[in-house]
């Protein structure tokens, strides 16, 4: 008989890493560069999705939210998501002042995560199957790592 248990690994020691590309680095990625500056709240909506939140609830904060507050939100949860270093003061500013900037360096951490083995290290599972052999002993296999 075997069972599968899914455990949740957390972060080493609470490190927080930096965004895998800076503010001003729109040119790296010319197709991201163009849908944040042309098609904002759409490539807005699709970062959402992308972190998690329902279809419903995206387009509720980018249509009901004043900017930069749904915005705001998004990077918000992005950067605790994914363990990035930053705070809710610096994501507001951010947002305020370079919204488009902002929204690109977002996708561009998307698109990272998804190139390097979906979202990063920090938040993801990790699944463990036990194998039971015997009535009262168990033999535990651990998958290879996450890659």
């Amino acid at each position: 008989m075997a069972t599968t248990v899914v455990q949740t690994t957390s972060r080493v020691g609470g490190a927080l890493r930096p965004w895998s590309s800076g503010l001003c680095d729109c040119c790296d990625d010319m197709s991201i560069c163009c849908c944040g500056l042309f098609c904002h709240m759409c490539m807005l909506h699709g970062v959402a999705s992308d972190i998690g939140e329902s279809p419903c609830s995206a387009t509720c904060i980018i249509c009901c939210m004043p900017h930069p507050c749904g915005h705001a939100l998004v990077r918000v949860k992005l950067r605790a998501q994914e363990g990035i270093q930053g705070g809710i003061c610096g994501d507001v500013c951010t947002v305020a002042c370079c919204s488009p900037c902002a929204l690109c360096q977002e996708a561009r951490e998307m698109k990272y995560l998804r190139m390097n083995a979906g979202f990063s290290g920090y938040n993801q599972q990790q699944q463990v199957t036990v194998v039971t052999t015997q009535p009262g002993q168990q033999q535990y296999q651990q998958p290879p790592p996450y890659k």
